[in-house]
């Protein structure tokens, strides 16, 4: 019986930190084991967001919101696509996660069965310790 207490604590340890919604994605925190992990990491958020705070090494940058928070899904599909694949490890990140949470329940609704939000967004890259690097900046 103790076994089973145990078994049925780690089970819902697990389940507090990493979780799946009922929209089909995971939502998990920015952390160096997700960045270490070789899942692709999308940062939708605008140039001037990724200039103010740098960029997590190696992500693709994708703006997806314009600045009136409009969106073209279709062509943000289109050009993700060249990237990766449906079925591929992909994490959405933005400032706080709100937005990458919308596109994620978008994707999701598109079919990608891969889908993570990340959490909090890049703004707990500093608290998790996490390294950023300069946008670089373009003549």
């Amino acid at each position: 019986m103790k076994k089973y207490r145990y078994l049925l604590l780690f089970v819902l340890l697990l389940g507090l930190s990493t979780s799946c919604n009922a929209t089909g994605y995971l939502n998990q925190p920015l952390t160096n084991a997700l960045v270490g992990s070789g899942i692709t990491i999308v940062d939708i958020r605008t140039e001037g967001e990724w200039r103010e705070t740098g960029v997590v090494p190696g992500s693709l940058l994708m703006t997806f919101f314009r600045l009136d928070r409009s969106y073209d899904l279709e062509g943000f599909v289109a050009e993700l696509s060249k990237h990766v694949e449906n079925g591929d490890d992909v994490a959405l990140l933005c400032r706080r996660g709100n937005r990458s949470a919308k596109l994620a329940a978008l994707l999701s609704k598109r079919g990608f069965t891969s889908i993570t939000n990340i959490t909090g967004g890049i703004s707990l890259a500093e608290g998790n310790a996490v390294q950023l690097v300069a946008y670089p900046s373009v003549p």
